[in-house]
């Protein structure tokens, strides 16, 4: 049996509150947005999905340029123009394919979460590997979510721009929030004044 547990990235937006793409917006240490994301990431997970729009051959390029040393897997939303649900929807069936047990939801433009804080997610998400892990900073809920191999079904059934919050509104029984002094986890970049 297979326990592996990977990290999906969502990168498949449009900008439209920033004005551009962000994803290549230049944040800590000048790195793009989306680079600052995965290299947050990269060290914690073995296998790594980066979904993007259906025309990014550029962003892709420069992801697996810039991650050589990491076994990332590239995937296209065809429909991700009709929002996060669809985008997410569209990326479970590598997951499954690829037998992970868990798999870590991030956000593309959350790139100011903290090691510690993955390591502390993933470290529960072992220990309870039936729950869906939330990181909670105060009282608002955060990303990464991990959702184990059980919740893939419903996560294929989303679609538009509804996420995967009403997957865990409806499991409420089988979700384990995780407390944590890390900002990063709820600051996600929609307009350039977030970059800090």
């Amino acid at each position: 049996m297979n326990l592996k547990t990977g990290a999906l990235v969502l990168a498949a937006g449009f900008s439209r509150r920033f004005g551009r793409d962000k994803r290549i917006e230049a944040v800590r240490s000048n790195e793009p947005m989306l680079f600052q994301t995965i290299q947050n990431l990269a060290p914690h997970f073995e296998e790594i999905i980066i979904t993007l729009r259906s025309n990014d051959p550029a962003i892709a390029d420069l992801v697996k340029n810039r991650f050589q040393h990491c076994q990332i897997i590239i995937h296209h939303a065809t429909d991700s123009i009709e929002g996060i649900g669809t985008s997410l929807a569209s990326t479970i069936g590598i997951v499954t394919e690829r037998k992970w047990s868990s798999v870590f939801v991030f956000l593309g433009d959350m790139p100011y979460l903290k090691s510690e804080t993955i390591f502390k997610l993933k470290t529960e998400s072992s220990t309870n590997p039936r729950d869906i892990i939330v990181p909670k900073f105060v009282t608002e809920t955060g990303h990464p979510v991990c959702f184990p191999s059980r919740f893939y079904k419903e996560i294929g059934s989303l679609s538009g721009d509804t996420g995967a919050k009403k997957i865990i509104q409806s499991n409420l029984d089988y979700v384990r929030f995780v407390k944590t002094n890390d900002r990063g986890v709820i600051l996600d970049i929609d307009t350039p004044k977030d970059i800090f």
